[in-house]
């Protein structure tokens, strides 16, 4: 983005032309680690107007501050800012001092006074991008906007003065960030982003007393699963028993094999129905897992696109990929360890559905660190939830005997004279 005098070009008629010669000077880059900041000066001459232009650079951040100096010349000049990348017809608006969003989509300008900010976007989304032009240091800003395929915002400075730039995704996580989620009428959380903000503004609170970011994902992580234990627990108990009538379903299934007509399957219906009341299985307790889907959706999406800025154990920088794959073989282990817990009734299904976590194992070795870790705690405790389920589950079907009794088609439950037949639990 920073490329010579051409940056954040600076227009004033008859006197500075982006595209005309000048004399240039080659840029100074200054990098100050402890302010944790790289400062580029670039300084050029034309028409007898000399122009100094500082950007300073805010490592895992998308905004630059930009300062620029014109000496010898008008006592206000232009700042271009022409199109956002590809974007075909991108959102073009500004926000005055204590007024409303004014934006031009498709052919037309309009002229704001002194901005809060300005912005070029396209519609939000993981891959969509913004670019948004905010004044600094009681500098004050009028644009120009036009509209059109390209989109211009021309922004008018005077000689010394200081702005924002903002150039990354028009994401709701990056721009909060970045400071620019509390700006009217820029971008509007939809349900999940709301959820979203709550739970990163939650990371930054552990941020503050626990001062990692790779111990901040364990600890959101393991608070959420505690939050939907309660949840999970019902998914969970209807998953265990599940299991433990699968085998009495094939019986029932091989029974009424090759009987097609109505009444067969009528009575294979109401056997099937009468084995999950005696196993007190309730189909309906898979629902509980949708609830906590919305946090879980938000959960993934706010550790995806934070921006973390350290390391943590072996990892250099939770925001890449793991550099030595160490957690992209314990997420296939807890990933396999989990569909054993989920399985362990049925091993045909177990080894139907192990080779898909072998194509999952490209994504955890493409995602950041960050994310994979939280995916593969956030399993690990589901697995220990899962086995305690498992054994309460075994533990109450032992305790109860589980008689379940043959019911005939169009017939009453048995009476003390029926014969029933009693299976016993399910061993481990």
């Amino acid at each position: 983005m920073v490329a010579g005098r051409k940056a954040f070009a600076v227009q004033a008629a008859d006197v500075l032309d982006p595209a005309g010669p000048a004399q240039t000077q080659p840029a100074q880059v200054k990098t100050d680690l402890a302010a944790n900041r790289q400062d580029a000066v670039f300084r050029y001459t034309q028409n007898g107007v000399q122009v100094t232009k500082t950007v300073t650079l805010h490592p895992r951040n998308f905004k630059v501050d930009v300062r620029t100096e014109v000496k010898n010349g008008p006592e206000q000049v232009n700042m271009l800012f022409p199109g956002l990348g590809k974007a075909d017809n991108p959102r073009v608006q500004a926000v005055p001092v204590g007024g409303q969003p004014a934006s031009v989509q498709g052919s037309g300008t309009l002229s704001v006074q002194n901005i809060q900010y300005a912005a070029l976007q396209e519609n939000p989304s993981q891959i969509a991008h913004a670019l948004i032009v905010r004044p600094q240091q009681g500098t004050r800003v009028d644009v120009q906007l036009t509209g059109g395929p390209q989109g211009l915002v021309t922004a008018v400075l005077p000689a010394t003065s200081n702005i924002e730039v903002y150039g990354g995704k028009n994401e709701l996580i990056h721009l909060y960030q970045s400071g620019y989620t509390e700006m009217p009428g820029l971008f509007k959380p939809n349900f999940f982003g709301q959820i979203s903000l709550l739970i990163v503004k939650l990371m930054e609170s552990l941020y503050k007393v626990i001062g990692n970011w790779g111990l901040v994902i364990m600890a959101l992580t393991v608070l959420l699963r505690l939050v939907m234990w309660p949840l999970m627990q019902a998914q969970g108990r209807t998953t265990a028993r599940m299991q433990m009538i699968q085998p009495l379903q094939k019986e029932i299934q091989e029974k009424y094999k090759g009987k097609t007509d109505p009444e067969s399957q009528r009575a294979m219906q109401m056997e099937m129905a009468q084995l999950m009341r005696d196993y007190q299985v309730n189909p309906a307790g898979c629902f509980s897992t949708l609830l906590p889907f919305p946090v879980l959706i938000a959960l993934w999406s706010t550790v995806r696109n934070f921006e973390f800025d350290s390391g943590f154990l072996w990892l250099p920088d939770l925001a890449i990929p793991d550099p030595f794959y160490i957690l992209a073989v314990l997420y296939l282990i807890v990933n396999l360890g989990q569909l054993y817990v989920m399985t362990r009734k049925t091993p045909e299904m177990f080894r139907q559905q192990a080779i898909i976590y072998l194509v999952f194992l490209y994504f955890a070795l493409t995602f950041p660190a960050g994310v994979t870790l939280y995916i593969i705690l956030s399993t690990i405790i589901g697995i220990v939830q899962q086995v305690i389920i498992n054994k309460q589950v075994e533990k109450e079907t032992a305790s109860l005997g589980q008689t379940v009794q043959k019911v005939a088609p169009g017939t009453r439950p048995a009476t003390k004279t029926t014969v029933t037949k009693t299976i016993d639990a399910p061993k481990k």
